[in-house]
């Protein structure tokens, strides 16, 4: 994993919320709270642009790779039918023993640019 990713923005996109997306989402969680759940995470912020975008911008080794922490931070539940601006970004990476962090943000607006919800991925990378 590259530490000089620190402060970059990996990725902007807009994308249109489908209820399609939500009903999906909404049935495989099969649950009693799944229509709220599926409005509150219906993207997962990292992988917007593709998992293959953040690997290559991380500059990760996926054979020794894993999945930190994930964390939430919600203004308002999405509404199906809305323009959605996801901005991806690295907000800290660094190295602690023979591992390789880094702490990608995830940061959705509507097209008033209120956010939605921010998320907060922690990536570690095993050292040999």
């Amino acid at each position: 994993m590259d530490e000089s990713v620190k402060g970059k923005v990996l990725f902007e996109v807009e994308e249109v919320l489908s209820s399609r997306q939500m009903e999906t989402l909404a049935a495989v969680i099969g649950s009693s709270t799944s229509k709220e759940t599926a409005s509150l995470v219906p993207y997962f912020g990292p992988a917007i642009a593709g998992e293959r975008a953040l690997v290559d911008a991380l500059n990760i080794d996926l054979r020794k790779a894993l999945l930190g922490t994930q964390s939430y931070e919600w203004a308002r539940p999405f509404q199906p039918g809305e323009r959605v601006r996801i901005r991806v970004y690295v907000d800290d990476a660094y190295t602690k023993g023979n591992l390789r962090f880094a702490v990608v943000v995830s940061e959705f607006k509507d097209e008033q640019s209120e956010l939605i919800c921010r998320q907060r991925t922690v990536f570690i990378e095993r050292g040999d």
